[in-house]
């Protein structure tokens, strides 16, 4: 898990320490909605709290996928999908994956041509699999649950066609049978690329 997140870091790092190179390739202060269609490749890490009762607080790993339809310089529409897995989360040697698609408004503070605050509040669903989700019938393998995702990230822009996104911090509740109030509350970090696509606004 740390092997991850540094590996993450790092790569980033780099790349923003980069980003003087292509200033003549940046977006003026005057057209910073640099594309229509915003897609992002990142690294998530989820804090979880578990989904079962006897449970501490464990990692888990995986990837998103993020799609965002930019329709004015400060509003935006977002779709993502996620997967996060994690092994042998207790003395059982139980395991956990998770899947989320979520979908909802992306609000984004554009007054810099090179970097663009954004705050997001997404609901959807999760789908839980390769574990063990106690219920009132006893248990479930693969159950599907509500879910909601909010708070935000950084994109700093490497090109009109390319950004990279630093940092991204999400509390994600999801609502899988746990056989203690089916409720988890975790916290979900990530890091990636966005690929930039359409004609500046």
């Amino acid at each position: 898990m740390r092997r991850g997140i540094s590996l993450a870091i790092l790569v980033s790092a780099i790349i923003v320490a980069a980003l003087p190179l292509h200033a003549q390739s940046l977006p003026s202060a005057k057209s910073s909605v640099p594309a229509r269609l915003e897609v992002a490749l990142a690294y998530n890490a989820v804090r979880s709290n578990g989904t079962i009762s006897a449970c501490t607080c464990f990692w888990m790993e995986g990837g998103k996928a993020e799609f965002n339809a930019v329709f004015t310089r400060s509003f935006s529409f977002v779709g993502e999908v996620s997967a996060q897995h994690v092994s042998d989360i207790n003395s059982a040697n139980q395991n956990l994956g998770l899947v989320t698609y979520l979908f909802g408004p992306r609000f984004s503070y554009r007054k810099s041509p090179r970097f663009t605050p954004f705050g997001q509040v997404l609901v959807g669903g999760v789908h839980g699999f390769d574990g063990y989700f106690p219920n009132q019938n006893g248990s479930t393998a693969t159950p599907d649950a509500f879910a909601l995702a909010a708070g935000g990230g950084l994109n700093v822009y490497a090109s009109h066609h390319l950004a990279i996104r630093p940092v991204q911090a999400d509390y994600l509740l999801t609502e899988l049978p746990n056989d203690n109030g089916d409720r988890e509350n975790s916290l979900r970090l990530g890091a990636g690329i966005v690929f930039l696509f359409g004609p500046p606004r």
